[in-house]
């Protein structure tokens, strides 16, 4: 999780390089301005700190040179105490600018991180489309070679044997008149419904009759 820029903790561990400075007694708070002017690659800020470490330096060695009695060697100690309390107070003002910084960029030497990619999303596959069973004994030529997957000539062959036996008695008559291998009639069973038409009864033709012997 990112931090939060407007969070106290979030300025206070950003703003560590100023410790530096006021901890440094002078001698080190040119550190703290090297850090910051070379993570933003900002040359007015990493200069600061170039001087901030050159002129205490600078000072030191000269009051080890000089008379510790000499008026100019406390004149020197005096300003290097005023440097140092104002590398203090241009730190603390520094600061504002290099935290809106700090929260709108990213450091040069840190490693971008790539977004983490959603999880991928698996669409459910369509439902199938109930097909609606149809009535062998009711069926057309198109219809039947439709739902059956047969061709329409054999469709129409098919048609005729219904017609001529005057309809099916069953879907299992259907598919001894079409021939149908095991494996597709499984298949259209489920779609198939059947509707028998009512035959006329067969007239039974009169026998010869009654013989009588004499």
């Amino acid at each position: 999780m990112a931090s939060n820029p407007a969070s106290f903790g979030w300025r206070l561990r950003n703003s560590w390089w100023v410790l530096l400075v006021v901890l440094g007694v002078g001698c080190l708070g040119g550190t703290g301005f090297l850090y910051v002017g070379i993570t933003a690659r900002k040359p007015a800020w990493w200069s600061l700190g170039i001087a901030y470490l050159v002129l205490p330096w600078a000072g030191l060695v000269a009051i080890n040179r000089l008379p510790r009695e000499s008026s100019v060697s406390s004149a020197i100690a005096v300003a290097y105490f005023a440097l140092w309390f104002a590398s203090i107070v241009h730190a603390l003002i520094l600061n504002g600018s290099w935290l809106r910084w700090r929260a709108a960029n990213r450091p040069w030497f840190e490693p971008e991180v790539a977004p983490l990619a959603p999880p991928p999303v698996f669409n459910a596959p369509p439902a199938p489309v109930p097909v609606q069973p149809v009535d062998i004994n009711a069926a057309t030529p198109m219809q039947l070679a439709e739902v059956a997957r047969f061709d329409l000539g054999r469709a129409q062959r098919i048609v005729a044997d219904r017609e001529a036996r005057g309809g099916f008695q069953s879907v299992e008559e259907f598919a001894a008149a079409a021939a149908l291998p095991p494996h597709e009639f499984a298949r259209l069973r489920a779609v198939l419904t059947c509707t028998p038409r009512p035959r006329a009864p067969q007239q039974q033709q009169p026998g010869p009759g009654r013989v009588l012997d004499f």
